[in-house]
């Protein structure tokens, strides 16, 4: 992993409403950076474009957390952690970085990162996770999709994040097939009973389960790829759901994200277009005059 040197450990904390913006090619080479992103970075842009995104790595950074980076870009997820960036001179900031894949006609073009400053309490938490991984003693704790999960016997902590829609519905579905006949058992009122109850009981948890899937985890699932499509910059055409909840109008706003980002996409095109035309004209211009002076 590449080693950036010299570090100051001085910190450059960035302002609050700051947004720091960059794009690289699939080979993770910086085609484009906003100017916040080069003034914070302390770079000149002709340093950072072309050059590979690592310029900025941090050496206090883990390994395991880009590891888990790029397993997740990898599988057309987006990415969500905090990063502790080195800055030209060797001091470092700190931001919550947002990665995701961009995708063109179904191709993958590259990856955005967006990032924005985090708040202290989660820097002085994410500082000392990454010492105890850098020095080995993080124990049971590993990066997933830029969360910090356990792993072994602890592992059930970390269900809650990692547990599927559908899985909580089939979850809660076996427990309350088991709650009913395990009452009936405490009670002692019978085998005959507990095994009728259970049948009852596991059937309906059953119908339960199903209605729960039909209208909640797989609405859900159109609208994860919804929002994926958008935040990779290729959305599909309008996908509805003919309903009014929840879930409804969250596919509703993420559609109109979509096409909130496409339509100001299309009017800077459309402004650069219109300035590279007119830059054209003033150069055409001024040779004329050249010739004719």
């Amino acid at each position: 992993m590449r080693n950036n040197q010299p570090i100051s450990q001085r910190e450059f904390e960035i302002p609050d409403d700051t947004t720091l913006m960059s794009t690289t090619d699939i080979d993770s080479h910086i085609r484009y950076a906003n100017a916040a992103f080069i003034s914070v970075s302390g770079f000149d842009r002709d340093e950072l474009l072309g050059q590979p995104h690592n310029l900025v790595r941090h050496p206090d950074m883990p390994r395991e957390a880009f590891a888990d980076m790029w397993a997740t870009l990898k599988a057309g997820d987006s990415w969500t952690a905090l990063v502790k960036n080195r800055r030209k001179n060797g001091d470092h900031y700190w931001v919550r970085a947002n990665a995701t894949p961009v995708m063109r006609n179904g191709r993958l073009q590259g990856y955005m990162s967006v990032r924005t400053k985090p708040t202290r309490a989660e820097i002085d938490a994410a500082e000392a996770f990454y010492r105890d991984m850098r020095e080995g003693r993080a124990g049971d704790r590993r990066f997933h999709k830029g969360l910090v999960t356990r792993t072994g016997w602890m592992a059930w902590r970390s269900w809650p994040q990692r547990l599927s829609a559908s899985g909580a519905i089939r979850l809660g579905a076996v427990l309350n097939a088991a709650a009913v006949p395990a009452a009936l058992a405490v009670l002692d009122l019978g085998g005959a009973a507990i095994g009728v109850a259970g049948a009852v009981s596991a059937l309906a948890a059953g119908a339960a389960c199903l209605a729960l899937e039909a209208r909640l985890a797989r609405p859900l699932g159109v609208v994860l790829r919804q929002a994926k499509a958008v935040a990779s910059g290729s959305p599909e055409r309008n996908l509805n759901l003919d309903r009014v909840d929840e879930v409804g109008m969250i596919l509703r706003a993420i559609n109109q994200s979509g096409l909130n980002l496409r339509s100001l996409v299309d009017d800077v095109h459309a402004q650069v277009l219109g300035l590279t035309t007119a830059s054209g004209e003033i150069a055409a211009g001024s040779t004329d005059l050249s010739v004719r002076t």
